[in-house]
């Protein structure tokens, strides 16, 4: 039987560092191949092929790097059977979610994954970590996941919630989609393999801007927001979706001038529903999007994708409250 091609696409992070083991210091491995080196036992589990796509640290990582992500899956797409990115993981949930709106249509996995230590570090999280990402890219799933610790995570629903090796990351809102433990259990909620024709749409609006609220906050700082013309705005709002009502002329002004709003929750599982309270529907009224449930990171990497996708402020509010990836509840 034919081993599973599996593309490994680097980007960068601590995964991809290692412990010189004479001086001490963490610094980047000389080559790819040095990954490969780390895990013989699968040389004749898969057939794994290696890719450099740039080598930055999460911190550094751009709506640039993710085009360039997006390009390069689509390029390798119909040659290999799941796909690998190695990354640092402060801003995984990020480049996940953006994947997730790039690559439309997919019918194979693409899994992120990174680690808090380097990959030569015996006592770190990195071998293990790359072991479950690559047992994801074979599994039964179609779409971009996150792989840190035993269990696979929707990319465009996950966050990083803390600095544990086996708790890194979590999906507030949705179980996970995969648990590897003595047997692995697939979770019905997930998008499993079939045909469909991939679609590479990796285009985004950077010009976006979010401001979260709290109590007592200048209304010089939203006037500065309003004088720097974003494209768009985020604003995470407090409980399901509330706003001071001395922030609703601003608003007003803001959509007046047809930069797009879109609100979401600073509760880690909280919901926005512009319908729940009457000022609310003040906001509906004046074309306030509702971010629904979703993060507030893939809130923002969607918007930036959205705005690059219509022109249209119907469109656009389409887009964005539409469940396109799995990435909200309708």
């Amino acid at each position: 039987m034919a081993r599973p091609r599996i593309a490994l696409l680097y980007v960068g992070g601590s995964i991809g560092m290692k412990v010189n083991q004479k001086t001490g210091r963490i610094e980047p491995i000389e080559s790819l191949n040095e990954i490969h080196r780390f895990l013989p036992e699968f040389q004749k589990e898969v057939a794994l092929k290696f890719f450099s796509i740039t080598n930055v640290g999460s911190s550094d990582v751009t709506p640039e790097h993710w085009i360039d992500i997006a390009q390069a899956i689509s390029k390798l797409y119909d040659h290999f059977d799941g796909f690998v990115i190695v990354h640092g993981s402060n801003t995984m949930s990020y480049t996940a979610s953006a994947l997730s709106f790039a690559l439309q249509g997919l019918s194979k996995p693409v899994v992120l994954t990174g680690a808090l230590l380097p990959i030569n570090d015996l006592t770190g999280d990195g071998r293990m970590n790359l072991i479950f990402a690559i047992r994801a890219a074979q599994l039964d799933l179609a779409e971009v996941c996150i792989v840190v610790g035993p269990h696979v995570f929707r990319g465009n629903r996950a966050k990083k919630v803390d600095q544990s090796f086996l708790s890194t990351f979590d999906t507030p809102k949705i179980p996970p989609l995969v648990d590897f433990s003595v047997e692995v259990e697939l979770h019905p909620h997930r998008i499993v393999r079939r045909k469909r024709t991939l679609e590479c749409k990796p285009t985004f609006d950077s010009d976006v801007v979010m401001l979260t609220l709290n109590p007592g906050l200048s209304q010089k700082y939203f006037d500065a927001v309003l004088a720097s013309k974003p494209h768009g705005v985020v604003l995470q709002a407090y409980g399901p979706g509330m706003l001071p009502q001395d922030l609703f002329p601003w608003v007003r002004r803001v959509t007046k001038t047809g930069i797009p709003i879109v609100i979401t929750s600073q509760l880690l599982r909280g919901r926005v529903d512009l319908h729940r309270y009457r000022k609310q529907l003040v906001l509906e009224q004046l074309g306030v999007i509702s971010g629904k449930d979703m993060t507030f990171e893939c809130v923002m990497v969607k918007l930036m994708w959205a705005l690059t996708q219509t022109s249209t402020p119907r469109r656009l509010r389409e887009l964005m409250e539409k469940n396109l990836a799995g990435e909200l509840t309708e």
